[in-house]
């Protein structure tokens, strides 16, 4: 099937494999590159080339390995290696991402086992995909964290053992899960603080999931609870970094162990542990763990979206008369205020009052006209400028304008004086999620300001009743 087996081909491919050992896959291909453009085809080129691709673990190189292979299978279209090479990266690749890789994949497995069923190749193949024939394997990656958490709750020390994983992968190099086993618990032997978060995450990973998910439904509904906006739910990601730190780790275990595993194929390591599948109970505490946390979620969102659209409802009832004044109902500002608010964009569904106290002897008169309804969704901003220009002196220039406290029912209130050429006016309006409304009345004295932020108040809170209080 070797069309190119000259001296020169062969150390130039030892040179490409001796760098991909080494862990510098970039000079791997650009050896392998070299001499496949010197010396032609050659099907352990093409082989190391796709590995050396593959060690980089991003997507742009998993492409590019795969052009290796087609090219080398093209080539040599019954080579082990190459198949095994091609049918590893598919049945890797995720198939909602990759549908198409990922069945190129299988038949580049179906085609080895049917050249060579019982080869190392295929052995190697049925120990990444479970394919072999029997029912499917655990993957690598749940091989990798049962090997670690034996190593870690196995009573030895931690160095110990992963001498000894060192010492069965030289024995053995190319078995995969010893190769992988020796990188992660030499990984996990090292002295930081990180390395015993993630021994524990490890050592534990269904009491880990039970704290880490009781700490983030606990924030997420925290955060409704405590009125904070839904975006400090975010800060709830903080108990995902130990499980970022953990898949962090074995991620680069499995991919220096990969780089580092020789190009031509051998059987596994005999008497390997069979990898228990979870029982009933580990599957059941799983499920708990998602039922929790998904309940958390929606009760946050359920909550947060609850809060958001909630609103205060209210029964405006206009007061017969304030502070002495009686409500002027014959008097043609009334008219004319309600005309004029006929007209400006008010929130659907809103219900609008009016009243007009008018002092009969000083001639002193006090407006006041509004809108109930749900608010929730408005601009608090575009309303009161709506409500505000409504009540305000055309043509006359503004003298003072401040935000004023709204008093108990909240919300916001922003207060205008215009110049004496109107009499020394002044408007209030206020915004709450269930109510706008504006009271505009003349001032005197040295404390016009308060004096006219404590009228509008006092006016709101006379009129407005919640909805229960006004229907009885």
């Amino acid at each position: 099937m070797q069309e190119n087996d000259g001296q020169s081909v062969l150390l130039a491919h030892e040179r490409a494999q001796a760098l991909l050992l080494a862990g510098e896959p970039a000079r791997a291909r650009a050896e392998a590159q070299r001499a496949l453009d010197e010396h032609g085809p050659h099907a352990a080129l093409y082989a190391v080339l796709g590995r050396a691709h593959r060690a980089e673990d991003e997507d742009d190189h998993d492409t590019a390995a795969e052009r290796a292979y087609r090219a080398g299978l093209a080539h040599f279209p019954d080579d082990l290696d190459l198949l095994a090479g091609y049918a590893e990266l598919g049945l890797a690749s995720d198939v909602m991402e990759q549908p198409g890789r990922e069945a190129r994949g299988r038949q580049a497995a179906d085609r080895l086992r049917e050249l060579a069923p019982g080869s190392p190749q295929a052995l190697r193949v049925g120990e990444v995909a479970g394919s072999g024939g029997g029912p499917r394997q655990p993957s690598l990656e749940h091989a990798q964290r049962y090997d670690a958490r034996a190593a870690l709750n196995s009573g030895v020390a931690l160095d110990v053992v992963a001498g000894q994983a060192r010492e069965a992968a030289r024995a053995w190099p190319c078995d995969r899960r010893l190769a992988v086993r020796a990188e992660t618990l030499a990984a996990l032997a090292s002295p930081t603080r990180s390395r015993t978060l993630v021994a524990a995450v490890l050592r534990s990973p269904y009491r880990t999931a039970f704290v880490l998910c009781g700490a983030l439904s606990a924030w997420l509904l925290a955060v409704p609870a405590l009125g904070l906006p839904w975006p400090y739910c975010l800060f709830g990601l903080v108990v995902t970094v130990p499980v970022g730190m953990e898949r962090a780790l074995l991620g680069r275990a499995r991919r220096t162990a990969e780089r580092r595993l020789p190009a031509g194929y051998a059987a596994p390591a005999p008497g390997a542990p069979d990898i228990p599948l979870p029982t009933r109970r580990e599957r059941a505490a799983l499920g708990l763990v998602l039922t929790i946390t998904a309940a958390a979620v929606c009760g946050s969102v359920g909550w947060q979206y609850m809060r958001a659209t909630e609103y205060p409802h209210y029964v405006a009832v206009v007061p017969r008369s304030f502070h002495g004044v009686p409500l002027s109902e014959n008097d043609p500002m009334n008219a004319y205020m309600d005309s004029y608010f006929a007209d400006m964009p008010m929130p659907s569904g809103a219900r609008t009052f009016s009243g007009f106290y008018k002092d009969e002897d000083s001639g002193a008169g006090i407006l006041l006209v509004g809108a109930t309804g749900d608010l929730h969704a408005e601009d608090p901003d575009d309303l009161l400028a709506v409500v505000g220009e409504g009540g305000a002196p055309l043509g006359i220039g503004v003298q003072d304008s401040w935000s004023a406290d709204p008093g108990p029912l909240g919300g916001r209130m922003v207060c205008t004086t215009y110049g004496a050429a109107v009499g020394g006016m002044g408007i209030c309006t206020w915004i709450d999620k269930g109510s706008v409304g504006m009271v505009m009345g003349g001032l005197t004295g040295s404390g016009d300001r308060a004096v006219l932020a404590r009228l509008t108040r006092e006016l709101r809170r006379a009129t407005l009743m919640p909805a229960e209080r006004g229907a009885a």
